[in-house]
């Protein structure tokens, strides 16, 4: 049985929408999904089958949701700070400050108006979410029908639930905490359901990560590349990042992808070093020790991302090495005298 985990992190989620929707496209058909925090959000969603409704979310939701200013984020991000920006700030902060944490009014509202309980339990897929209730510092792993009718919500906001979040019962007069206080990655939980293989999507939260139950468990760890930023900062540049990023990260995992910066369809050792077999051996030399390494497969890869990322080469795309040389040479993108040798002797044919 295929399942997959969703980890927590906050606004960070936006990176599990990309990667479920590789996912589907490589034919990964899940029979349980769970997940934690924001992945229990993610999770409720795929689950219920609205796709769309998730991208759009993602792509939409703001800071406002918890009530700080999107508007002055993004002057912090800009670095386009006034005096009267210090003052909405501080407004921000004494509400909050009242409050006694950030108010979840709204993020319960939007869960609420997004989540399709009915959808969610008649779905073919299980879905599953990670929780903590305050009292004994109790951890609960719920299935969905393990969830009171008309409670998915809560449970979900009681997944999401954390520190910095105005202290306030949640469910049955009980006071909850994220997930992640328990297990950030719900890959034993999935075990303990009966999944064998499972697609464990990361987006670097901070939490607890539980090891594997059963050594025979296969695990594909999909993770982010580089950095995903603040997990409470919300802004839609980010999120559409954010969603590429664990498109093409998942794509680069389930079809074997070749790149670090960039990807690139996938070729065997044997491929790279007939490409460089013409090369000059001390150029070769040259930019194994700039790279670090002195297999010909890196060494390539590395080199040809450099001047992609020289010539801003878009990010997220798959790229056929051979093709990018013969751009590189044919448009005489590449100035440098080393790179120059490089490019020019690579052979093609």
């Amino acid at each position: 049985m295929i399942g997959i985990a969703l980890e927590g992190g906050g606004a960070r989620g936006a990176y599990q929408a990309g990667a479920y929707l590789a996912l589907k496209e490589c034919g990964i058909k899940p029979k349980m999904i769970a997940g934690t925090s924001i992945g229990a959000l993610n999770a409720a969603l795929i689950v219920q089958g609205d796709l769309d409704k998730m991208i759009d979310l993602w792509i939409n939701t703001t800071t406002e949701i918890l009530g700080i200013n999107s508007d002055l984020v993004s002057k912090i991000k800009s670095k386009n700070i006034h005096l009267e920006d210090f003052k909405l700030g501080l407004t921000n902060l004494k509400l909050i400050l009242k409050n006694k944490g950030i108010d979840t009014t709204l993020l319960l509202k939007s869960i609420k108006e997004n989540i399709n309980e009915k959808k969610v339990r008649n779905s073919k897929i299980k879905y599953g979410l990670v929780t903590v209730k305050v009292k004994g510092f109790t951890p609960i792993e719920l299935t969905i029908d393990d969830i009171p009718e008309g409670k998915l919500s809560e449970y979900i906001l009681a997944s999401c639930y954390l520190p910095i979040f105005s202290f306030k019962k949640i469910i049955d007069d009980n006071y909850y905490l994220d997930g992640g206080f328990y297990s950030i990655l719900p890959v034993p939980f999935l075990e303990r359901q009966g999944c064998k293989k499972i697609y464990a999507i990361r987006i670097k939260g901070i939490g607890r990560k539980k090891p594997k139950l059963y050594e025979e468990t296969e695990v594909i760890e999909i993770a982010p590349k580089k950095s995903l930023g603040s997990m409470i900062i919300f802004d839609k540049d980010s999120n559409i990042d954010h969603i590429k990023m664990g498109y093409y990260d998942t794509l680069k995992v389930v079809k074997n992808l070749d790149g670090y910066d960039y990807y690139f369809y996938s070729k065997p050792s044997r491929y790279y070093k007939r490409l460089i077999r013409k090369i000059n051996s001390e150029i070769i030399s040259r930019l194994e020790r700039k790279f670090h390494t002195n297999d010909p497969k890196i060494m390539v890869i590395k080199t040809i991302e450099y001047l992609l990322q020289k010539n801003n080469y878009e990010e997220y795309k798959i790229y056929n090495i051979k093709k990018e040389i013969k751009k590189l040479r044919k448009n005489n993108l590449v100035k440098d005298s080393l790179y120059q040798e490089f490019i020019n002797n690579c052979k093609l044919f």
